[in-house]
């Protein structure tokens, strides 16, 4: 079993019930559809999760959610989203990229390090994805949770 990890964006005045119960957000995430106010927008990073993280810590400024089914829970408020979305936007991927693969030792205790580092093109799209899902979360003033199960 490998693990990965996903952005997910809903409405701000959601986030409450989350931090107050965090238990729930398994099924908030998996099971409460997006009519029924649930996420309306994600972004997988697959198993480049800690990759991303680590390249891109601004998508994970948030806070730490304790309590929840997931190996790690991170969640941000529509104020940290905006400000991850405009630090994001600064951001040069082809830059990042050719920093990680020019510097694999640097990099090797990432999880799964080697395979984005030959595999660099998908690295590059995940992050391009995360780039353009919190441009688009800042945008609706969302909230996001950064989850890795």
């Amino acid at each position: 079993m490998s693990i990965g990890g996903a952005f997910y964006a809903f409405d701000r005045y959601r986030l409450r019930e989350l931090v107050i119960d965090p238990s729930s957000v398994s099924g908030f995430l998996f099971h409460t559809p997006e009519d029924k106010g649930g996420p309306h927008a994600s972004q997988t990073v697959e198993q480049a999760w800690d990759v991303v993280r680590v390249l891109l810590p601004e998508a994970v400024d948030g806070e730490q959610l304790e309590g929840t089914e997931a190996l790690g829970c991170i969640y941000l408020t529509a104020s940290h989203v905006e400000r991850a979305a405009a630090r994001l936007a600064r951001r040069s991927v082809p830059e990042l990229v050719a920093r990680f693969t020019g510097e694999p030792t640097q990099f090797a205790e990432l999880y799964w390090a080697k395979t984005w580092q030959s595999g660099a093109e998908d690295l590059a799209d995940f992050m391009e994805g995360v780039k353009r899902f919190f441009a688009e979360a800042a945008t609706r003033r969302d909230a996001v949770v950064f989850y890795i199960v």
